[in-house]
């Protein structure tokens, strides 16, 4: 009878290490290791990075209590001011949120090079901003809304934004779209105040002071829109003011003016409650009106305290729809002081001469009253 063989328990034991020691020595040290939460060149500062457990990309967080308690995403070279990025649990771009202190609690999403400046740049964020966008002092304080790439570009800029701000829009000097609860599109509110308390809809290329280069010279375009504007419009310093109606495209564009009549506001649309159309309200002119030192005055107010409709290619002069509560239709009252203090729709063709329709209380008909102080009441 054969006897059976017992293997050692101590053979045994070294074979166990030995398959042990090559399979440590066949996975790398990091299979094992949890993933770093602090990237090269990071956390760098009095308390900086305290109580983290999100990540940090490189170079980021460099400063006293910078990014304390992140439980949030940080890119690389991000939040390198002191009290930059505390409380962050939202997601932050790379190169962004270096101000003093900046994104402070954000809880949103921040794109690439964003928030930077002096100040509070967007603290509390708990929306979205895009790339390169509100950069300055004090601005986006409080977004719960969306801010797209490249705007908000000024002081005091979209100052708690509840609502959608397209691309490049909301770059004036100061206070533009602060606060925004409506609709922006793009290339749009690029003056001083343009479409502060907006909270209806502008379209793209809408709302500003003037044109580039001196758009920043001109004053409020669109504030406290709660209306509808259209694409093209409200080119005028102080053009749509107050505007609780529907513009359409290409609408109230008061022109580009010298400088020297920067202190005087243009204020096309402004007081329209009403319906103004496509082509409209776009007074082409300077005044000639001057003061006792010599100062050219400009008092264009193309549409002003409109309450009604005015259509399209209509009130194109100086003055045009000056006090008009009622209905203007096409190709109507193009010359100073056309259809001033009237209260009466105007049809198309009508009142194309200086002061034509001025007091104007009644209907007028179709190609009529084109001739200088045409259908002025009589005192």
């Amino acid at each position: 009878m054969r006897k059976e063989r017992r293997i050692p328990i101590l053979f045994l034991t070294l074979c166990l290490l030995a398959v042990a020691a090559y399979g440590f020595a066949a996975e790398p040290p990091a299979a094992f290791a949890k993933q770093p939460l602090v990237g090269e060149g990071s956390c760098t500062g009095d308390r900086a990075c305290e109580g983290l457990t999100g990540h940090v990309g490189n170079h980021s967080c460099n400063g006293d209590r910078a990014c304390v308690n992140n439980t949030g995403e940080i890119g690389d070279n991000s939040c390198n001011r002191d009290g930059d990025c505390r409380e962050n649990s939202g997601q932050i771009g790379d190169m962004s949120c270096s101000g003093a202190p900046g994104c402070d609690t954000n809880s949103g999403v921040i794109g690439d090079g964003a928030c930077n400046g002096f100040g509070l740049t967007c603290p509390t964020n708990s929306g979205h901003v895009g790339a390169g966008s509100c950069l300055g002092v004090d601005l986006c304080e409080g977004n719960t809304g969306e801010v797209g790439d490249y705007s908000c570009l000024a002081l005091f800029a979209c100052r708690y934004n509840t609502g959608h701000i397209g691309d490049h829009s909301c770059t004036g000097r100061l206070g533009v779209c602060s606060p925004n609860g409506g609709t922006i599109g793009n290339y749009s509110c690029i003056s001083i105040g343009s479409c502060d308390g907006n909270v209806g809809t502008v379209g793209n290329n809408s709302c500003y002071g003037s044109r580039p280069p001196i758009s920043t010279k001109y004053f409020s375009a669109c504030a406290r829109n709660s209306g509808t504007v259209g694409d093209d419009s409200c080119g005028g310093r102080g053009a749509c003011d107050e505007n609780a109606g529907k513009i359409g495209d290409n609408a109230c564009n008061a022109p580009v003016a010298p400088v020297i009549y920067d202190v005087f506001p243009t204020a096309a649309c402004a007081g329209n409650t009403g319906t103004v159309a496509n082509g409209s309200c776009n007074a082409p002119l300077l005044a000639d009106e001057t003061v006792d030192d010599g100062t050219f005055l400009d008092f264009r107010e193309t549409c002003q305290t409109n309450a009604g409709t005015v259509a399209k290619g209509s009130c194109n002069e100086y003055k045009a729809c000056y006090a008009n509560a009622g209905e203007i239709a096409q190709k109507s009252c193009n010359a100073v002081l056309a259809c001033a203090y009237n209260t009466g729709p105007i049809r198309s063709k009508s009142c194309n001469a200086i002061e034509a329709c001025e007091r104007n209380d009644a209907n007028i008909g179709h190609k009529q009253c084109n001739d200088f102080q045409a259908c002025m009441k009589p005192d």
